[in-house]
């Protein structure tokens, strides 16, 4: 894990808002000012300055950072909290809490990376990637992305143009592999299209999380997990995003982690899950 560099609660303001999806968009921010250095995973806590949200900012993962001073977030619209990111127009003010939590670390160049994702749970990767990328890895970079559909594989053409090995799955065969994208990472493992030891990532909903978590244990995986936990203040006062370690983990010393300040990157070894 990289923790990020200390956060600030500032304003933003939107620049555009591009659909990627039937029931998802890409929110770009202008900040007054970025850290130099970001973590794939890190996350921001993100509300509407004028009162349109609840009064619980939401977490989004840091999509990508596409300008000086700019980021972007993946978001799926699901609730009240997000129709609200999604309605507001170029211009508006955004409260928002950024950098938090713990990132992935990315891997030395000569490592194999299984990046697995589902729905927006691509969040981490496009930054991850673009990293391997620079680090001259892309070859040994790879991107399993999974959906229902091929139209919610969402924004998939920015990892498709990215010089590394992308595999998309979607359960209705519309797009990819026809099956959910364990299914696909599993077909890979057996043809010898990945290495058992390479270093596998995933982030996504719940399901996926617990399938892969079951999934890598059962094959000895070397495997990290970026939670989609939901929290209250994102760092580290509500303890609303609780989550048990392992006794025998880096984290043991005590029976649960905050999923905001400890995470939202695990390695599986240091959590129950």
């Amino acid at each position: 894990m990289v923790a990020a560099p200390s956060a600030a609660s500032v304003i933003a303001l939107v620049e555009e808002h591009r659909p990627v999806g039937p029931d998802a968009f890409l929110l770009q921010l202008a900040l007054p000012q970025l850290p130099d250095s970001l973590a794939p995973g890190v996350f921001a806590m993100l509300s509407p300055e004028d009162g349109s949200g609840p009064e619980i900012a939401r977490p989004f993962s840091l999509y990508d950072c596409p300008g000086p001073n700019q980021v972007s977030f993946l978001i799926q619209t699901l609730g009240c909290g997000t129709r609200a990111l999604a309605a507001l127009p170029p211009g508006s003010a955004v409260r928002c809490t950024f950098p938090l939590g713990n990132g992935f670390q990315v891997a030395a160049a000569e490592r194999t990376v299984v990046m697995v994702a589902g729905g927006v749970g691509s969040a981490p990767f496009l930054l991850y990637a673009q990293k391997r990328v620079a680090l001259g890895a892309g070859a040994n970079t790879h991107f399993f992305f999974g959906a229902r559909s091929g139209e919610r594989l969402y924004d998939r053409q920015a990892f498709a143009s990215l010089a590394i090995c992308s595999h998309f799955a979607t359960d209705d065969g519309s797009l990819g592999f026809a099956g959910n994208v364990l299914a696909a990472v599993e077909a890979a493992l057996a043809d010898n299209t990945i290495p058992a030891e390479a270093l596998f990532l995933a982030c996504g909903p719940a399901g996926l999380l617990h399938g892969f978590a079951s999934f890598a244990r059962a094959r000895k995986l070397d495997a990290w997990l970026s939670l989609e936990t939901y929290m209250g203040c994102g760092y580290g006062v509500c303890n609303a995003c609780p989550v048990p370690t392992e006794a025998a983990g880096a984290l043991g010393a005590w029976p649960y982690a905050r999923t905001c300040t400890d995470g939202p990157v695990f390695s599986l070894r240091d959590i129950q899950f």
